[in-house]
């Protein structure tokens, strides 16, 4: 039963983000090209802080840069991994409403915008999970030595494939609400950023990194403290927390005009 609900699991996470695209661009009679900017970002936004991670992990490795007592080892990787995530895409996000989506400024664009953000996270994640699924059926009863698997390797990769065919259904679909939950975190956080740019107050946009890494780092530091349901439950919470600052930023966005009128925008 997990291999049916994974595989609900990882297309839902490729079909969600699609399915809001086409619901928010037809609401708020907007351009796909905002949901297209966003998941650019999204993707610009990993060229560097993929290759930064790999690279810090190898110093650290090294012993060029000094491990962290053990005893405080999960929580500055948990800190570290948030900030980075924090720091990368909400620089991006800065950079695209600054430089690029200078006429895009109302509450509703934003939210197009963090839609393709968090909808391209999403649907990568999902397709590398389509790929790990067809992985696990084809292990399942296979010879890891003629796979070409090391020896030394072959136990670990087995304990890994028994230990997800061992899994209760409900697993399959942990990612999936991962991933709505994870959406609605960018959906405020793009709001945010749009805010400090648009409205020149840029606290917001330092509210809107630690936000961000704090979800990262909870989600981190606490897996393996209360387990994957556990994380998921904290994740709601702070999606809660996400959604209440996403809403309550709309009234702000009325207030004012932010763009000069006649400005072209990128509209249907």
């Amino acid at each position: 039963m997990i291999i049916v609900t994974s595989i609900v699991g990882v297309l839902g996470m490729v079909i969600l983000p699609i399915v809001l695209g086409f619901w928010l661009t037809r609401k708020f009679k907007l351009s796909w090209k905002l949901f297209f900017a966003g998941a650019a970002t999204f993707i610009a936004s990993q060229i560097l802080h993929i290759p930064i991670l790999y690279g810090l992990t190898a110093l650290f490795k090294n012993g060029t840069l000094p491990n962290p007592p053990e005893a405080w080892a999960a929580i500055f990787n948990a800190v570290l991994l948030g900030l980075a995530a924090g720091i990368f895409e909400e620089t991006a996000r800065w950079v695209l409403y600054k430089f690029i989506l200078k006429n895009n400024r109302t509450w509703n664009e934003g939210v197009l915008v963090g839609a393709g953000h968090g909808g391209m996270e999403a649907i990568l994640i999902g397709i590398l999970g389509i790929f790990t699924l067809i992985q696990m059926a084809a292990m399942r009863n296979a010879d890891l030595s003629a796979l070409g698997i090391p020896a030394e390797q072959a136990e670990l990769v087995r304990q890994q494939v028994d230990a997800f065919w061992a899994s209760p259904a409900y697993m399959g679909f942990l990612g999936l609400l991962e991933r709505f939950f994870t959406i609605c975190l960018h959906l405020s956080l793009s709001i945010m950023v749009l805010y400090s740019v648009a409205y020149k107050k840029p606290v917001w946009f330092w509210i809107a990194l630690l936000w961000h890494a704090l979800m990262d780092a909870a989600a981190v530091y606490l897996l393996p403290i209360l387990g994957a349901l556990g994380v998921e439950g904290v994740i709601a919470v702070m999606a809660i927390g996400s959604l209440a600052i996403l809403f309550g930023l709309r009234s702000r966005f009325s207030r004012a005009e932010p763009f000069e009128a006649g400005q072209e925008r990128l509209t249907t």
